[in-house]
Formats: C-alpha cells, sequence, structure tokens
C-alpha cells in the first residue's frame, strides 16, 4: 500500500559516539567542496551534451531530408506506373468485354483486328489466342495479321493460370518464340458462360523501355530502376546493358539490395529507403505488380556546409559552460555557509534517543535554507502524531479492501500500486503479483489503456467519473468483458493517480449482443430483416458522397409457390435457405444480403458501379438457378427475377430508391421471369 506511505527519516539503528561523529567543519567542507564539483561536471558534461545534440540533429536533418526527398521522387514513381498499369488493365478489360459476345473464334479474331489499334497506344504489341493456346490474331509494329505463325502457347505459364483462375496474369519476363526478344505479358481472359473461350493479350518489350515509360518523380542526379521481386532489372536509365541481370551486379543499388532483403523484402507503401555505398537508396512497390522501383541518389553536401557551424558552435558552447559553471559555484560556496548549524540540528533529530524538543534550536537563516530549517521543524514536531496516524488509516484500508464486493483497483502513472481481493480473482494473481503490475497488461488490446485513459481524463475534465465496458485479459491470457469505471483521486490533480472499480460482465454482454443478433436478422435464413435494411439504406442515403456509387438489388424468386403448395412449408424453408447462401456467395463480404419477406430479397452494395451490380445480379440469377433441394424423390427448383436500381442523382429518398428497385423487378417478372432489369429500363439480360 505504497500509495498510503508518509515521508519519513528512518532510525539509526544504534547510537553513535561523540566522537563518531564528524566535525562540523569537515561536513561543511566536503559538501562545499561536493557540490561546487558536481557543479562543474555538470556544467561541461552540459556543454558537451548541447553540442553533440546540435551535431547528431544536423547530420539527422541533413539525412532525413534526403531520405524524405528520395522515399516522395520514387513514390511519385511508383504512382504513375501503377497509374499507367491500371490504363494498360483497363485497355485488356474493355478489348476482353467486347469479344465476349462474339460466337467464334473466327469472330472473335475480326473483331480483335478492328480492337488492336486502342491497345497499341499502350503495348508494344497485342495477340489473341484461343482456349487451347492457338493464335488466331497479332498486332505490331508490322501491322495486324490474323492466323499468325508464332506457334501454340499452351506451354506458358501465363496462359496456364489464365486458365486455370480465369483471372487476369501479369508474367515474369520471358523471351519470345519467334523474335527472341524479352518481354513481358498482361494476359486477360475473354469469358463466356462462366468459361474462359480466349485469351487477348498485351506485350510490353524490356529493351523498349515500355516497363519504366514514366517521366515523373525523378531527382537530378538520381538513377531509377525497375525490377521484378525477386531483383532481376526489367528497366534501367543506363540502357540495355544491365537489364534481365540481378540488381546485386549494380554498384550503386547492390548494398542497399542486400539490406532490402535481409529487413525481409518489404513491400509497403510508403517505401523502403536507406543510406549505402555513398548513395541515397529508396524503394517502393508497384502497386498491383510484383515490380518495384528503385532511385539512387549521391549523399546530400549538406553535411558538409553544416560542420564549419558546428565548430563554431562548439567554441561558443565552451565558453559560455565555463563562465556560467564559475558563477554557479561562487553562489553555491557564498549560499551554503549556514548548513552546518543545519546538519547538527538533523543529526539529534535522527538519533535514536528521541528529542524531547522537536521544534527547539533549529537556525535562523535566509533564503532556500531558512525555508528547510523551518519545514524540518515543523516536520519533527508532527512526526510522532502522523506515524500513529497512518498505521490507524492503513488498518481501516485492509479492511474495506477486503470486503468489496467488486474488483478495486488504485493506478497511478500506468501502474497498479494497490488491488482489492476481488480485483485479484477477477486478473487471476495474488496480490502480491498484482501489485506493480503495468496497467497497460490488463487490456486485450495493445493500445486499450491509452484509449481508455484518454477517455477518463476527458470525462474528469467534465467532472465526472468514467465508466464503459472494457475488453480485459486475465494473466492466463483469457479475456473477458468488464464494466471499468475510474474517477481521479484529486479532481484537481489528475497525477495524484486514479481509483477503478472492475466487474466481470462477460455473460450479460453476449446475451446483449445475442439478443441485437437477433433483432436485426431474419430468424429462417440469416439474413438481415427489413428493420435492418431501413437502417442501412437510410444511412446511404444520409451520407451518399461517402457510400456511392450504391446499387440496390431486389430479388422475388419465380416458382416458389407451387413448392410451399405442394411440398409443404418446411421444403418451402429449405429452399429460402439456400437461396440466402447463394446470394452472400455472390457478393462481397460487407455487402448486406437482406429478406424481404416471404420469397423476396434485397442486396444492398456500397461502393459498386452499376454495371458491376448488373453483373453480380446475373451471377445471382445463375446460382438461384442452379440451386435443386432433394425433397421426398424429387428435385425443389425456383428462378430469380431480378431489379437492378443504381442510385443517381435523380433519387431524392429511401423509398425513391426501393421503388425503383421495386418496379425493375416487377419488370423483370413481367417481362417472362428468370431475367435481370436495370432501372430505368434499359437492358434486359437473360
Amino acid at each position: 500500500m505504497r500509495f498510503l506511505q508518509m515521508p519519513r527519516l528512518r532510525k539509526k539503528a544504534s547510537s553513535p559516539h561523540a566522537a563518531d561523529l564528524p566535525a562540523f567543519e569537515d561536513v561543511t567542507v566536503r559538501l562545499r567542496l561536493g557540490l561546487i564539483g558536481v557543479v562543474a561536471l555538470l556544467s561541461v558534461a552540459a556543454g558537451v551534451a548541447i553540442w553533440l545534440s546540435v551535431s547528431h540533429l544536423a547530420q539527422h536533418i541533413a539525412r532525413v531530408s534526403d531520405e524524405d526527398h528520395q522515399r516522395s521522387s520514387t513514390r511519385a514513381t511508383a504512382e504513375a506506373m501503377t497509374s499507367l498499369q491500371r490504363q494498360r488493365e483497363a485497355a485488356l478489360a474493355g478489348t476482353a468485354r467486347m469479344l465476349q459476345s462474339a460466337t467464334n473464334d473466327e469472330e472473335r479474331a475480326q473483331r480483335f483486328t478492328v480492337l488492336a489499334s486502342s491497345l497499341s497506344t499502350v503495348f508494344s504489341a497485342s495477340f489473341l489466342i484461343d482456349a487451347l493456346g492457338q493464335p488466331l490474331a497479332r498486332a505490331d509494329e508490322q501491322g495486324v495479321q490474323t492466323m499468325p505463325a508464332i506457334g501454340a502457347m499452351d506451354d506458358r505459364a501465363y496462359f496456364q493460370e489464365v486458365m486455370r483462375t480465369r483471372k487476369p496474369v501479369l508474367s515474369q519476363a520471358i523471351a519470345g518464340r519467334t523474335t527472341g526478344r524479352v518481354s513481358v505479358v498482361m494476359a486477360q481472359p475473354v469469358m463466356h458462360e462462366q468459361r474462359v473461350v480466349a485469351v487477348v493479350a498485351g506485350v510490353l518489350r524490356v529493351d523498349s523501355g515500355d516497363i519504366g515509360r514514366v517521366a515523373v518523380g525523378r531527382l537530378p542526379g538520381s538513377v531509377r530502376v525497375v525490377t521484378d521481386e525477386h531483383g532481376q532489372i526489367l528497366s534501367h536509365d543506363g540502357g540495355l546493358a544491365l537489364q534481365r541481370l540481378p540488381l546485386s551486379r549494380e554498384p550503386r543499388f547492390a548494398e542497399a539490395f542486400e539490406t532490402w532483403r535481409a529487413q525481409g523484402s518489404p513491400r509497403n507503401t510508403e517505401g523502403f529507403v536507406t543510406m549505402a555505398s555513398g548513395q541515397v537508396v529508396a524503394a517502393v512497390p508497384v502497386a498491383d505488380t510484383p515490380w518495384l522501383i528503385w532511385q539512387a541518389r549521391p549523399v546530400s553536401g549538406l553535411q558538409g556546409a553544416l560542420d564549419d557551424e558546428l565548430e563554431r558552435t562548439l567554441q561558443w558552447t565552451i565558453g559560455a559552460v565555463l563562465l556560467a559553471g564559475l558563477l554557479g559555484c561562487s553562489w553555491i560556496a557564498w549560499r551554503l555557509r549556514p548548513l552546518g548549524r543545519l546538519v547538527r540540528r538533523v543529526q539529534r533529530v535522527t538519533a535514536p534517543v528521541a528529542d524531547p524538543q522537536p521544534g527547539a534550536g533549529w537556525p535562523a537563516a535566509a533564503g532556500e535554507l531558512g525555508q528547510l530549517s523551518g519545514l524540518l521543524r515543523v516536520w519533527a514536531s508532527e512526526q510522532a502524531g502522523l506515524a500513529h496516524a497512518h498505521a490507524e488509516i492503513q488498518t481501516r484500508l485492509r479492511a474495506v479492501l477486503a470486503a468489496a464486493p467488486v474488483g478495486v483497483a488504485f493506478v497511478r502513472e500506468g501502474v497498479v500500486e494497490l488491488a482489492s481481493a476481488e480485483c485479484c480473482r477477477l486478473f487471476g494473481n495474488d496480490a502480491p503479483q498484482m501489485l506493480g503490475r503495468a496497467a497497460q497488461e490488463l487490456f486485450e488490446e495493445p493500445d486499450g489503456l491509452q484509449r481508455f485513459q484518454q477517455s477518463a481524463r476527458g470525462a474528469a475534465a467534465l467532472g465526472v467519473p468514467y465508466g464503459a465496458d472494457w475488453r480485459l485479459r486475465r494473466s492466463d491470457g483469457l479475456g473477458f468483458w468488464a464494466n471499468l469505471r475510474s474517477r481521479p483521486v484529486d479532481w484537481d490533480n489528475l497525477s495524484l493517480g486514479e481509483i477503478w472499480t472492475v466487474a466481470d460482465v462477460t455473460e450479460q454482454k453476449l446475451v446483449r449482443q445475442r439478443l441485437e443478433w437477433q433483432s436485426r436478422h431474419d430468424p429462417l435464413t440469416g439474413a438481415a430483416n427489413r428493420m435492418f435494411f431501413d437502417q442501412r439504406i437510410a444511412r446511404v442515403m444520409g451520407n451518399r458522397e461517402l457510400f456511392s456509387p450504391a446499387v440496390l438489388i431486389f430479388i422475388d424468386l419465380d416458382h416458389f409457390k407451387p413448392i410451399n403448395d405442394t411440398a409443404g412449408h418446411l421444403a418451402g424453408d429449405e429452399v429460402l435457405k439456400q437461396v440466402v447462401q447463394a446470394i452472400a456467395a455472390q457478393s462481397r463480404s460487407g455487402d448486406l444480403v437482406v429478406r424481404l419477406g416471404g420469397d423476396e430479397f434485397a442486396l444492398l452494395l456500397e461502393q459498386c458501379s452499376g454495371m458491376a451490380a448488373m453483373a453480380v445480379a446475373q451471377r445471382i440469377r445463375a446460382a438461384i438457378h442452379e440451386i435443386a433441394v432433394p425433397w421426398e424423390e424429387q428435385q425443389l427448383r425456383v428462378g430469380a427475377s431480378i431489379g437492378v436500381a443504381e442510385l443517381t442523382p435523380e433519387i431524392r429518398s429511401a423509398q425513391d430508391w426501393v421503388a425503383a428497385a421495386d418496379a425493375a423487378c416487377y419488370a423483370a417478372k413481367t417481362s417472362g421471369r428468370n431475367q435481370v432489369q436495370l432501372s430505368p429500363p434499359r437492358v434486359v439480360l437473360r
């Protein structure tokens, strides 16, 4: 119970003889000489420390300036290259979409010859191959040709990966079969009815400088290199001589590259920067690719310009410190003259034999020594009474803490200095383990104590205690929910510490969370209910700039009523569950799947364009169409009529948006069912 301990002087074990006490002159002389020596030593140390700090700060500023400029320059280059790559990806994706509706390879090849000119703006060459790897068309500096004689590409790793994943692929640097030129290939699948029917690809030639073709972010005197994730050089300012060699062969980057690898080859967007071989080297990854931008620049000459100023600063610092030390020593020697009398009086108070007159015999002096003498006189008079009161307070406090039904702790400067028996039980510690424990260890979150203290200080500033539910952690590592309350020991001096009360509310928290979930979800399917849906759609409408673009999809099952009428409601319930699973499987994790009632469902897509939502709706329609629920020797099947309504400026309210989606769904139902209809009606997809 350290926070209750009063300051006191310890009694000596035995009474010293008069001969053992140091003479008055010896005590004061040694004290004067000691303090003067300390002042002189501290003055010199302070001067050296000031100069070293200034020197270190100047060097640090120069280095940070170089590193920041290099990091910013390299990051700008990486962002420009990322933008260029995304333009290339968009061009390939647009070409693939234009080829989707072609009915055969010949028609796809003819369309490609028309579209190839748009790809030539971002690629040195482009080509189209069928699902077996056979070339259908090729466009390069020689022109556009169909059925080119370049050989099958089914053994290319990028082609195999596109066919396996049905996603865009960026290849490693590879040599062309016919030309032998080293290139990187960007491949995009052409999809038709959920399968890859062709692959359209763009070629970035290493020897043509396609990969490093950006003109931003360069600092004077810098050298820029593009590598893959293994350090192979794909682009170099110096030309073709170093391309396809490892970066470790480039003297300006070799040491920095080894440092980067030793740190685990980091690829964070902030970038990697170091000083090595007289160069400031920065590396920043290019988003969505395995590439990195490396940039090297000679270390700035700012350090040399600082050396002369630092030398002059050292001379002035030494002179000022010596003068200050001399004045300080003279002042201390003069002020310590009355100290001897005070030393002898303190020796009498601290002797084992009680002083019969603790308030008498104290020397009078001016300044701080006079104040100290007066304070010691008051302290000596009150010491006996304080010791007795202190013992009584500790006895009463121990009794209160032992009987407290909730955990009680006293925390000061982030350390537990007092804890009740219930508090020790809650955290799984005995009293010796609990006392002195860091309060940060009691929280499950790494920044839990910091956030709790911010909230508690905010409440204290208003003059009220703070209390809330927090995740805490026992000594065995298990977490639990607790109602944690805090109030300062002194409202006017928060540094004196806080009183915490702790109550385990894990069970109540779990019950409340379960009830909250049940109030917002459909009990049959687990989808969100209408109330939760109304809350979310109101949130989107209330902050359109944050959540737009957004799309609302309404889904009405086709032929569901006959299932209820013939197979029964249990069969219908099973179909509804699988429908929700199918919708969720085609949605993102943050999208809201809703059961509006009966066989009507909705899907709220935030940060999603109308075109992307139409693709999602088509996948949902297909997934529902494929549902087959076995039931009493029959397969229960349903379809889906789907309406899609994008959040446009014309939609003013949530009711308007819901009405638009409902109208589109109704149009899909009345137009023959098993369709996706966009609102306002423009395109009907089957």
